[in-house]
């Protein structure tokens, strides 16, 4: 049997393309940036962090919250950038932005460290930026199983000893 579109003499329709792995690519990008921007933005504002270190112990539980609460921020955006892309790789591009911009920012220059110091402060900034970075990566899903054809993941299963649903 056939079908008017399989019989056309000669008539050839352009094969149907599809703008998802552009609009892909360019979130990533723009992720990406984004990292990038956020990276620049919030290292050269840690540089601050210790501004006001030796005026006294308010000054410096103030700066310690601000850093934790900076931490927050960064690990819920990370988590936000794997939300919307659905997956890990958004995270990771967000993750590498802001690192690379980081790691740019406190390499070593002739007259030492232009924006982040040897400083108490400054070294919890770094690293924990890395590691708050790191666990969003982790826990937007790059190391679960793959979901099954029918596209929902398994229940778990209810502990052992544990009452069926229906009281029986």
């Amino acid at each position: 049997m056939s079908t008017p579109e399989s019989t056309g003499a000669g008539e050839r329709r352009p094969p149907r393309t599809s703008l998802s792995p552009l609009l892909t690519a360019a979130t990533f990008a723009v992720l990406l940036l984004l990292g990038a921007l956020l990276g620049l933005l919030s290292t050269t504002g840690a540089g601050w962090l210790t501004r006001y270190w030796d005026a006294g112990r308010p000054a410096t539980l103030l700066s310690v919250a601000g850093l934790v609460a900076f931490l927050a921020l960064l690990y819920g955006a990370g988590r936000l950038c794997a939300w919307g892309t659905r997956g890990p790789s958004g995270a990771v591009a967000f993750a590498v932005g802001f690192l690379a911009v980081l790691i740019a920012l406190v390499s070593y220059l002739p007259g030492g460290d232009a924006v982040l110091r040897n400083h108490l402060m400054h070294n919890a900034y770094m690293f924990g930026t890395m590691l708050v970075l790191a666990i969003s990566v982790v826990r937007s899903g790059i190391f679960l199983p793959p979901a099954p054809q029918g596209g929902a993941r398994p229940q778990e299963r209810p502990p052992a000893g544990a009452h069926p649903p229906n009281g029986d």
